[in-house]
């Protein structure tokens, strides 16, 4: 059980890094793809792929939940409970919420909502990265 307990974990790492590319896709876009030929092959794709990314961004972070849901039972089941990772995944289920709060009840409206999500997402990734360097402890 252990290994699916890792294999969830490194789950929750790719969907997050995947959900994650929401903002990196638009920040590139805006910087330096937008003053690119509107006729450029290169812009052409990108513009697909940041759709594509962009679009889905929802059900990354819906897949990224079922997954740590997943994790979480796996390691309270057959191994222990990490301080570190209830840490993540409080944050996790946080920004989550607050995703789903700004889908629905924000629509497109920036407020100060979209910079917490944000900022949420930065620590959650950072608590991410130290539950895996402290071994899950």
């Amino acid at each position: 059980m252990r290994d699916y307990g890792n294999l969830f974990g490194w789950l929750i790492v790719a969907g997050l890094v995947i959900t994650l590319l929401n903002y990196v896709v638009k920040f590139v876009y805006r910087k330096w793809i937008s003053k690119l030929d509107k006729e450029s092959d290169f812009r052409k794709n990108y513009t697909k792929v940041q759709r594509f990314i962009v679009k889905y961004h929802r059900f990354f972070a819906l897949f990224t939940t079922i997954v740590l849901i997943t994790h979480l039972l796996i390691q309270v089941q057959y191994r222990w409970v990490s301080r570190t990772g209830l840490i993540a995944a409080a944050l996790l289920v946080a920004n989550g919420l607050l995703g789903i709060y700004g889908h629905y009840y924000k629509k497109r409206k920036k407020s100060a909502w979209l910079y917490v999500h944000r900022t949420i997402a930065v620590l959650t990734a950072i608590a991410i990265v130290l539950h895996i360097a402290l071994n899950a402890r």
